[in-house]
């Protein structure tokens, strides 16, 4: 199966999972750590996705936040099932279905539904980023006073949220607003898409920004860490911007 099919496969059990979020009946909630929750529903998503996936490629294997899996493989297969499951059970609508393809060690394709906007963002690797079908491309904002911004706050961990508040003075200074969504997965593709121009959290994991990693690279921006010489998709603590504010951002935030 070619990647592009692969892509359409993605996209086909993205949707399937949605379709049966968006009509679910009661469910149950657990708290997984303090401010971390996992539904009943999103391992349902995930073994939905799963089934859908490894019936069409049973030569890949399988990565899901809830049940693990493959850490490694040449075709791997690296899911959130309901990326903003707080949003999810809260009934708030940005919460996101977040599928990537891995095909020896580089993540290859990225496909993020929000079924309660019903947007498909897809990305295959050398062939540029769509939302619903239409190419999408990273704003062309230079100056950092005209930016919005998206970021997380790092609330799951006391360090990370010490860590995100001591540069948020500086950073609102210096920007247009800064926005919260809760989905890392649909913050990354709204930088992708032009709505934002950077976003930026601590301590998320790859199944979290994989395959907004790949659509927002595919729509021209630019990822890294914090740091100088992160690399973000190895740390977990994303910045991922148009390109043309990366540096001024990455200077805040760096402090």
């Amino acid at each position: 199966m070619t990647l592009t099919e692969k892509a359409a496969l993605a996209e086909r059990a993205a949707r399937a999972s949605g379709e049966m979020l968006e009509h679910h009946g009661a469910f149950k909630i657990h708290r997984k750590s303090e401010n971390d929750f996992v539904t009943e529903m999103d391992f349902k998503s995930e073994a939905l996705i799963r089934q859908t996936l490894l019936t069409a490629c049973p030569e890949d294997q399988f990565f899901g936040e809830e049940t693990g899996g493959a850490t490694q493989a040449p075709g791997r297969w690296i899911v959130d099932p309901i990326d903003g499951t707080a949003n999810f059970m809260r009934g708030q609508r940005l919460y996101t279905i977040s599928i990537a393809y891995e095909h020896d060690g580089a993540l290859q394709i990225g496909c993020v539904y929000c079924p309660g906007t019903d947007e498909l963002f897809l990305a295959v690797r050398g062939q540029g980023a769509t939302l619903n079908g239409h190419p999408i491309h990273v704003s062309d904002t230079a100056s950092l006073r005209d930016a919005i911004v998206h970021m997380g706050f790092g609330v799951r961990v006391p360090s990370h949220r010490e860590r995100t508040l001591a540069v948020f003075p500086a950073l609102l200074r210096s920007v247009s607003d800064v926005r919260r969504t809760g989905s890392a997965a649909y913050d990354l593709c709204c930088v992708a898409a032009g709505r934002a121009d950077a976003y930026l959290e601590l301590g998320i994991n790859l199944y979290d920004y994989g395959a907004g990693y790949v659509i927002l690279t595919e729509a021209g921006g630019t990822f890294t860490g914090w740091a100088d010489g992160e690399d973000g998709l190895v740390s977990g603590n994303p910045l991922a911007t148009n390109g043309r504010i990366h540096e001024a951002v990455r200077q805040i935030v760096k402090r």
